[in-house]
């Protein structure tokens, strides 16, 4: 009799438990966190010094890595950026700072199928950029650009002075300036009628880079070469970064 209620309680608690848990779904391999330093956030994508670009929401925030908070959406080049990619391999979210970000895996690690490569062989066609509104001159095949910056006068005099252009993936010593005087640099290039770049000085890295009057970062100085024969342009640097 005994053995019968056993029996009968086994069976019972095979009706009553809990069902068995469902497995736990495992977390797709391209959804994650990555860190790297980023040259632009232009036409949809942010693009870092690896040369590759990731695909932006385009809801996606951008906050200041050390607070927090919101932030305009958009990365100087040099910072860095920790960015977090939904299941589809789009970023939702970027964290902005100054430092290198330990948090995350380096931005290389980015599953290869959700990363545009922004350098040759194969660019993406989403990033080039739209066609200049400046046809080619017959007459003149070549622009030569005059570019003239007065630096500040707490630059070490020892002091190379150079231009950091989007063009060269933001080399910060892509061009190097020839000294005219003790506060007064130039370099000349010739350049092919309608291109157009963006830029910024620099003493050879990006820790030493232009800034603005209050000495935070400045946005990226742009030039448009309009199909003349010569252009002339003449800039003042108001701070470096690293100096007071």
């Amino acid at each position: 009799m005994i053995g019968v209620i056993r029996l009968l309680a086994v069976v019972l608690q095979l009706f009553v438990a809990d069902p068995p848990s469902a497995p736990a779904t495992s977390v797709p391999s391209n959804v994650g966190e990555y860190t790297g330093q980023v040259l632009d956030v232009e036409r949809g994508y942010i693009v870092f010094a690896t040369g590759d670009a990731l695909r932006l929401a385009p809801d996606a925030r951008f906050l200041d890595a050390a607070t927090g908070t919101n932030r305009e959406p958009s990365v100087q080049p040099g910072q860095y950026a920790d960015v977090t990619l939904d299941q589809s391999g789009v970023v939702t979210t970027v964290r902005v700072s100054d430092d290198p970000i330990a948090a995350g895996r380096p931005v290389t690690d980015v599953p290869r199928q959700y990363v545009a490569q922004a350098t040759p062989p194969f660019p993406n066609p989403d990033l080039i950029p739209s066609a200049t509104r400046y046809p080619v001159s017959k007459l003149s095949p070549t622009e030569r650009v005059t570019i003239t910056v007065q630096i500040p006068p707490q630059t070490p005099f020892a002091d190379d002075i150079f231009i950091s252009t989007d063009t060269s993936g933001w080399n910060p010593q892509a061009v190097k300036m020839q000294r005219i005087d003790g506060r007064r640099f130039r370099a000349i290039m010739d350049v092919l009628p309608g291109a157009q770049f963006r830029y910024l000085f620099t003493r050879g890295s990006w820790p030493t880079v232009e800034s603005d009057q209050a000495g935070l970062r400045r946005s990226p100085r742009r030039l448009v070469a309009e199909g003349g024969v010569a252009l002339s342009v003449d800039s003042t640097v108001q701070r470096w970064l690293d100096l007071p």
